[in-house]
């Protein structure tokens, strides 16, 4: 793959997709590829600070988006749509790391507050992974951190705290990525990326 492909790719997994085509399923061979990308990345020790959940289930996927918490569109309430993907996958909190920190000399006061940084730089590091594989592959995506973490969680049948939301699926050519799946007439906002500093020390 060229330099140039890898730039294609990186600003693709920017964008986040709205809409998806729905008619398509994505291959085995590239679920496994998705799979391997977030579960096979750097983390602290190598510990694994999170659990995946791959949902293909549509009953699941739906439930999961009458949860998302509401994004002002128009002057309306509207739910966070990049949920509704053909493949979603959910990152839940894996509480069996609790027990590295306890093993090491960290004062206690500071070990809950460490462990919430790693779990957080874990699956940071875990969705870019993730976000730019699948943009690699051909696929578009959406984030989404703003949902009903309890009802989220219940849905999962989980007992862990639910982290984080990504959309991942064929976008739709006959539609702007920004277009509500549901509603053609709404249009979701878009930000301008901001600059970030770069500073070569050489």
């Amino acid at each position: 793959m060229m330099n140039v492909d890898i730039e294609k790719a990186v600003i693709r997994s920017q964008h986040c997709q709205r809409n998806f085509d729905l008619e398509k399923e994505i291959p085995e061979k590239d679920l496994k590829t998705l799979v391997h990308a977030s579960s096979q990345c750097p983390s602290k020790q190598n510990i694994s600070f999170y659990n995946l959940h791959f949902i293909t289930n549509r009953v699941v996927i739906d439930e999961i988006y009458k949860h998302t918490d509401g994004f002002l569109l128009n002057g309306e309430v509207e739910k966070n749509t990049q949920v509704l993907a053909n493949l979603l996958v959910a990152y839940t909190k894996n509480f069996k790391s609790e027990g590295w920190y306890m093993n090491k000399q960290i004062p206690q006061n500071e070990t809950h507050q460490t462990q919430i940084r790693d779990v957080h730089m874990s699956t940071g590091i875990s969705s870019g992974y993730l976000n730019l594989t699948a943009s690699m592959l051909g696929y578009s995506t959406g984030c989404c951190l703003c949902f009903d973490e309890e009802r989220v969680r219940s849905i999962l049948d989980v007992d862990e705290e639910v982290l984080l939301l990504m959309g991942i699926g064929f976008k739709n050519s006959n539609k702007n990525r920004r277009v509500h799946a549901l509603d053609e007439t709404k249009m979701f906002h878009t930000f301008k990326k901001e600059e970030i500093s770069v500073n070569y020390i050489r």
